[in-house]
């Protein structure tokens, strides 16, 4: 008798699940298909439980010490020329420019600043992809070792939050390599092969902290000194990275996991150089992350439903009251649970989209009284048996 009860018990578990699963799709078919439901899905794309893990996260102990951050601020073409140059003679490993010199200024700096980025061999430079157009810069600037690669960051669109990089698109002759990812060969910390296999998918960056977690220069300080040891054998990314009044400034920003408002961006919080060196510290320590594909989570997210469902039914079905008392603290104490361990996956590397599971267990508690009334008709109608009746 006791096994047969387990039967209908699991069988009721397993039912449920599926009808929470058909629910659950239904609601977001309604959600995303709404028009004047869209602000709601935006924010909830851009919006990820385990961006607390990184928001909180500024662990000077993953960082390379030899990727060195130098802000150009407005520096004007001479500036850089000479900076380029300062660098360049404490041997870096590689230099990286994100800057785009779109049009021709003034001829005289103009072939100062060539003949800088020509003389070294080290240096990569920046383009973009703009639509369906390649944004580089001025072909006057083209050299004969000219290395680069695109800084584009934003995979969804403008107000979205760079939480993924593709470090290699298209093949053999029309492969392309981002700006990160080309720095990486360039100062030997991957190779080709390397770069093949690991790199031609979306993959999440490992962000380790913002400005402040690497060594960084202004260009007045690299302009000033003649003997700067800390560049020997460092890659050194050249960029944006304000011009004093940082809480306004919102230049080459873009939303990321380390900012510290969760939900209701307002205002980018990291330049665009910094992400860049989160993704070459990566690519240097060979730290990626294994984001768990779609179909693996709502496996995991049936089972999740399924189990919990178990525990629930039994609970509804020996005391009604009890289950009604302790639903809310269950559907609590399953959420931290379930995000604590989407956090220890995160820090072995290992991204679950935890959301999902979350979402799906918690509504599938609720769905046990529509269940009932469910099998009721049933029992009504066919004779069905049930745990519940």
């Amino acid at each position: 008798m006791s096994w047969s009860r387990n039967k209908l018990l699991y069988r009721d578990a397993f039912l449920c699940t599926v009808m929470t699963f058909i629910v659950a799709g239904l609601l977001y078919f309604t959600f995303v298909n709404l028009s004047f439901l869209d602000p709601f899905e935006n924010t909830f794309k851009d919006f990820k439980f385990t961006d607390y893990y990184y928001s909180k996260r500024f662990n000077k102990e993953q960082r390379s010490d030899k990727i060195i951050l130098v802000n150009i601020k407005h520096a004007d073409r001479y500036q850089l020329a000479q900076a380029v140059n300062k660098i360049s003679a404490q041997n870096p490993r590689a230099v990286g420019l994100d800057i785009i010199f779109k049009d021709r200024k003034l001829a005289f700096t103009d072939s100062i600043l060539k003949a800088s980025i020509a003389s070294n061999d080290h240096i990569v430079t920046a383009y973009f992809h703009e639509n369906d157009s390649v944004v580089n810069s001025d072909v006057y600037f083209k050299t004969d070792n000219a290395k680069k690669g695109y800084i584009n960051l934003n995979l969804k669109g403008q107000n979205s939050v760079i939480r993924d990089f593709i470090g290699v698109k298209g093949n053999n002759n029309e492969k392309e390599h981002a700006f990160a990812t080309k720095l990486a060969l360039e100062a030997g910390f991957i190779d080709e092969s390397y770069a093949e296999k690991e790199l031609k998918k979306p993959i999440p960056i490992n962000y380790i902290g913002n400005k402040d977690v690497f060594l960084n220069f202004d260009i007045d300080e690299i302009l000033e000194q003649d003997d700067i040891p800390a560049l020997k054998d460092a890659v050194i990314l050249m960029g944006y990275l304000g011009d004093g009044n940082t809480q306004f400034d919102i230049e080459d920003k873009h939303f990321t996991p380390l900012n510290s408002e969760w939900v209701g961006r307002a205002v980018p919080d990291t330049y665009g150089v910094v992400i860049h060196a989160n993704i070459l510290n990566m690519l240097a320590k060979k730290n990626l992350i294994y984001r768990v594909s779609i179909f693996p989570t709502y496996v995991l997210a049936f089972i999740s439903c399924f189990l919990i469902l178990v525990f629930s039914i039994r609970l509804y079905k020996r005391n009604s009251f009890v289950f009604d008392i302790t639903e809310k603290i269950v559907q609590l104490l399953l959420s931290i649970v379930l995000l604590y361990v989407a956090i220890l996956l995160l820090q072995a590397n290992i991204y679950l989209s935890v959301v999902p599971i979350i979402l799906l267990s918690l509504l599938g508690i609720e769905m046990i009284d529509y269940y009932e009334y469910l099998v009721t008709y049933l029992n009504k109608k066919f004779k069905w048996e049930s745990h519940l009746l």
